[in-house]
C-alpha cells in the first residue's frame, strides 16, 4: 500500500504497533483470515442481492487488511527498539508526545502535511 495509513492515527493503533513483534505477527495473521473470509461473505451477499450486508463484509475486509498491513509494516520499524510509551514525553498530553507518536507512525518521507494540518486544527 502506497500511502498513509489513516488507521495508524488511532489511539488504539498506536497501543497496537507498541506490541513486541512476535505478537504483532500473530494478530496480523489473525487479520488476514478474518479479510478472507469476510472478502468470502462479501461475495455470498453480492451474489444473493445483500447490497448492505456485501457492503458491510467488503468494509470488514479493508480494515482487517489495512490493520494487518500497519502491524507487519512496523514490525521491521527501525524505530521499534525505542516506543513512544518508553519516552519521557510520552506522559505529557502536550504537542510533544503528538509530534513523537506522529513521527513514529508516519515517517517524514510518507507525510502528508496538509491533511495532519487539517487533523490538528479539528482538535
Amino acid at each position: 500500500m502506497g500511502y498513509i495509513n489513516p488507521l495508524l492515527r488511532l489511539p488504539a493503533a498506536q497501543q497496537l504497533l507498541r506490541l513486541p513483534p512476535e505478537q504483532r505477527r500473530a494478530i496480523a495473521a489473525v487479520l488476514r483470515e478474518l479479510r478472507e473470509a469476510s472478502n468470502a461473505e462479501a461475495e455470498l451477499s453480492w451474489r444473493r442481492r445483500k447490497g448492505p450486508m456485501a457492503a458491510y463484509w467488503r468494509a470488514v475486509s479493508t480494515y482487517a487488511r489495512h490493520f494487518a498491513h500497519a502491524l507487519t509494516q512496523h514490525c521491521e520499524c527501525p524505530h521499534e527498539s525505542s516506543s513512544v510509551a518508553d519516552s519521557p514525553s510520552a506522559t505529557d498530553t502536550g504537542t510533544a508526545a503528538n509530534q513523537q507518536a506522529r513521527d513514529f507512525a508516519f515517517p517524514s518521507h510518507t507525510r502528508d502535511t496538509r491533511t495532519m494540518d487539517m487533523f490538528e486544527k479539528t482538535k
